[in-house]
């Protein structure tokens, strides 16, 4: 995964050319259907309101399904091993991976989104590169939404409500999942990734503020266009496997031996979605009838 700073950003965004983010998933012996929807990490809770269909998707559900369960995240167990594969080893941090200027490239664009703050570069040396590059996207983030609410995102939003209404919270994927995805990477390549970014930083700043302004409006075809940009890692084939269509794959058996036997509101990732080995078309190969929700 070379370029998983940029593909992190547009994974969570990237869908087809309907400007519709819930989708319908029926037919094929369902008793009743099911809900598919693409979210955006950092979305507020809010966005939730603006999505037609939510409420009757929350109501007909009898579980809602993120990538992972809030659960989990909440767990104080999962957040140490979280924390821990974050850490490099003693022999590979920071100053270890970086070429004295690369390193000194890397460090300026750190300090244009920390410095402020008073977080010094140096104080980041024992993590692992792809850590770096999740804070860094997290305060793009915050530039998009000022007020951002941590406990107040959208995936987590859409369980909580869930959960209030009495549906159950499970998941597609473990902690111990997405830390291998995230964080067990070759340490050289989660090196060369960031740096890549940290080089490309201007055009990934004017490209991510497009995807948010695309999910708010739902301009799912604008989305789209920015996700298949080679500029931004659309061609990186490996990366797309390994971030996006291998789990697509592994989700769609989930839910394919999970439907029949109870109604779903699937929350994920909208770059999930999209495509010949998105989601949707996956559970169309399997025979079920997908379609938008109006």
């Amino acid at each position: 995964m070379k370029r998983l700073f940029l593909f992190l950003a547009v994974a969570v965004l990237a869908l087809a050319g309907q400007a519709q983010l819930l989708w319908k998933v029926s037919g094929n012996g369902l008793v009743r259907p099911s809900f598919i929807m693409g979210t955006y990490h950092f979305a507020p809770a809010s966005m939730m309101e603006q999505i037609p269909g939510m409420q009757i998707a929350l109501s007909s559900c009898d579980v809602v399904v993120g990538e992972i369960t809030k659960e989990s995240l909440m767990n104080q167990q999962e957040q140490m091993a979280m924390a821990q594969a974050m850490m490099a080893p003693a022999d590979s941090t920071l100053d270890k991976l970086f070429a004295p200027e690369d390193y000194a490239l890397v460090e300026e664009v750190f300090n244009k989104y920390f410095g402020s703050m008073g977080v010094k570069f140096s104080q980041m040396n024992g993590l692992k590169p792809s850590a770096i590059s999740m804070q860094m996207q997290a305060m793009q983030a915050m530039k998009y939404f000022p007020n951002l609410n941590a406990n107040k995102l959208i995936d987590m939003a859409v369980q909580t409500r869930a959960n209030e209404m009495g549906r159950p919270s499970m998941g597609l994927e473990t902690v111990k999942e997405q830390i291998d995805l995230l964080f067990n990477t070759p340490l050289t390549e989660q090196a060369e990734g960031l740096l890549d970014a940290c080089k490309k930083d201007d055009l990934f700043v004017v490209q991510s503020s497009a995807l948010v302004d695309a999910y708010m409006a739902q301009d799912l075809s604008k989305i789209e266009s920015i996700m298949t940009d080679p500029a931004l890692g659309g061609d990186d084939a490996e990366a797309m496997d390994a971030l996006i269509y291998d789990r697509n794959r592994r989700w769609a058996e989930k839910l394919v031996e999970m439907m029949p036997e109870r109604a779903a509101l699937v929350c994920v990732g909208a770059g999930h979605l999209p495509g010949e080995q998105g989601l949707l078309q996956l559970l169309r190969d399997r025979g079920y009838t997908v379609e938008p929700v109006q």
